[in-house]
């Protein structure tokens, strides 16, 4: 699903209206009329419900009257309260005013303190309150009286809307104001903005549908974008195909180099993965002396193979590099390889000496971000940091990764072209073109050690199978959040493990080729 910026959405409406000819009140009608048919559906019925709505001076304001005409027209209990004056308007608003006024009702223009008290006793008598208050044109802080009104709103026990996003949240970045209106819905217009899948706005925005105003395919093909929403649609069309006549060959054999004397159970969580990817054959190759001394089991459908050590880990040669060729069809390298001095030689001759598809994780990166090589096969090189390792690869510090994730991410391809997995509550999956795929499905549950061991080995074996980096990543990234959503959903998040989401990939494979729903915002 294609997501817009704010400055995307403000074109895509231009062309609408100034090239299509579609006139901007019929805009906002449809609108209006959206907003409306989705409160229906998510109230379970509009009868018998009472509802405020709160304008704005804006377009967005105008929506919110449109919605106040037809639930008066359908005879509903309603209070409107505009914030700023009826001169002050946008043109098509003050166009919806006048009708709604001439139909009937009249609503309140605030202007003091005895307004906000009114609107408070609105709100106590109210099953919803509808935020029609500022747009996608938002940014910055919501400063003096709307401050005041957007913070009364979001006192009580009550249903809170919010029209195409809520007020206090920037569209394109996910920024929110220190008063922001914290919705339960938001009815997302046209098109879904960006900021209501990035943090902090995704806590802000609750539950998201898009609404289709009647916007005609040349509007969107005429603006483009570089941001994808990753939904099942998305991803179902990427599933590699699994001829009954294949055998262990046609499927890809993938080696995973993970593990030290510190960390000795990570590529054990990494062959989960790649065993449930669907890889034809898994190898686990470790420090000779690590191999002897695990504390876990290898499952027995994987071949063990161990390398040179040194400082506790790994101390890969060229020769062994070379010998690759021809064995294998995708490494996965960097989990569990702890702090030693070798790593960073190891790394160099990885991306020096393999042609392949590579995956790097963990400790791999941190070798990276201390001056590792470049790999010219940017299409099947494939790097899964998390937000740390996401710092030290772009030398800034944490916070600016967080708020900014698409940015970072496309500054780095910019620097090492190569297939990025930045992953936080939002992933941000992005190809060397620099096109942004978002996986807005956050779990407590995956926070905890060796959820990156097997997304990283999830990925390898994708990529073992003939897959591309990108196809490879995107595939991984939302068949882990799936698994991992299915165990929340029946252990909890505090208690699931990392081991056990690995057991419930097959049902995330399972729901993605039988076509069940897996997250996303639903289309009224």
């Amino acid at each position: 699903m294609r997501l817009v910026t704010a400055a995307e959405m403000r074109a895509i409406d231009r062309h609408a209206i100034d090239t299509v000819g579609i006139p901007g009140l019929v805009l906002m009608e449809n609108a209006g009329l959206k907003v409306l048919f989705t409160l229906e559906k998510c109230l379970g019925g509009l009868k018998g419900k009472r509802f405020t709505i709160i304008c704005g001076k804006g377009n967005n304001g105008g929506d919110g009257l449109v919605v106040a005409r037809h639930l008066h027209n359908n005879h509903l209990p309603l209070h409107v309260f505009l914030v700023y004056p009826p001169e002050e308007l946008s043109a098509d608003a003050r166009t919806n005013l006048a009708i709604l006024r001439q139909s009937g009702h009249q609503p309140i223009v605030m202007a003091g303190t005895e307004d906000l008290e009114r609107l408070r006793i609105a709100l106590e008598f109210s099953d919803c309150v509808i935020d029609a208050l500022f747009g996608t044109g938002f940014a910055g802080e919501i400063e003096g009286y709307p401050r005041e009104v957007v913070a009364i709103a979001n006192e009580g026990n009550l249903r809170r809307v919010a029209i195409d996003v809520p007020s206090g949240l920037e569209a394109t970045t996910g920024h929110v104001a220190q008063t922001t209106f914290q919705a339960h819905l938001t009815v997302t217009l046209g098109a879904p903005k960006i900021g209501l899948f990035l943090y902090p706005g995704r806590d802000a925005a609750g539950e998201v549908w898009v609404a289709d105003i009647g916007l005609p395919p040349p509007t969107f093909e005429a603006v483009p974008s570089e941001h994808t929403l990753l939904t099942r649609e998305v991803v179902a069309s990427l599933l590699p195909a699994r001829p009954d006549q294949g055998h262990k060959g046609t499927f890809g054999h993938v080696l995973i180099l993970a593990g030290s004397q510190d960390y000795q159970g990570a590529g054990v969580l990494s062959t989960y993965g790649a065993l449930r990817s669907g890889a034809g054959l898994v190898t686990l190759g470790m420090p000779r002396g690590v191999a002897g001394r695990l504390s876990c089991d290898i499952l027995p459908d994987v071949i063990v193979r161990t390398f040179g050590e040194a400082d506790g880990g790994f101390a890969l040669e060229p020769d062994d590099v070379r010998g690759f060729s021809g064995v294998y069809h995708a490494l996965v390298a960097g989990p569990g390889w702890g702090k030693g001095r070798a790593r960073q030689h190891s790394l160099q001759v990885l991306l020096e000496g393999w042609p392949g598809g590579l995956v790097l994780d963990a400790d791999a990166l941190n070798a990276l971000a201390e001056g590792g090589g470049r790999s010219s096969d940017a299409e099947n090189l494939v790097l899964t940091p998390h937000l740390g390792e996401m710092s030290r690869l772009l030398g800034r510090p944490v916070g600016a990764i967080q708020a900014d994730p698409v940015g970072a991410a496309r500054e780095f391809v910019a620097r090492q072209p190569c297939v990025l997995v930045l992953k936080s509550a939002t992933t941000v999956v992005m190809g060397p073109d620099g096109h942004a795929f978002l996986c807005s499905r956050p779990n407590a549950g995956l926070a905890r050690g060796g959820a990156g061991d097997l997304l990283s080995g999830l990925i390898g074996g994708l990529l073992a199978q003939g897959l591309g980096g990108l196809r490879a990543a995107l595939l991984g990234v939302f068949l882990h959040a799936e698994a991992g959503a299915i165990a929340r959903a029946e252990l909890g998040p505090e208690a699931m493990t990392i081991s056990e989401v690995a057991s419930l990939l097959p049902r995330a494979f399972l729901r993605l080729r039988q076509g069940e729903p897996a997250g996303g915002p639903a289309t009224a």
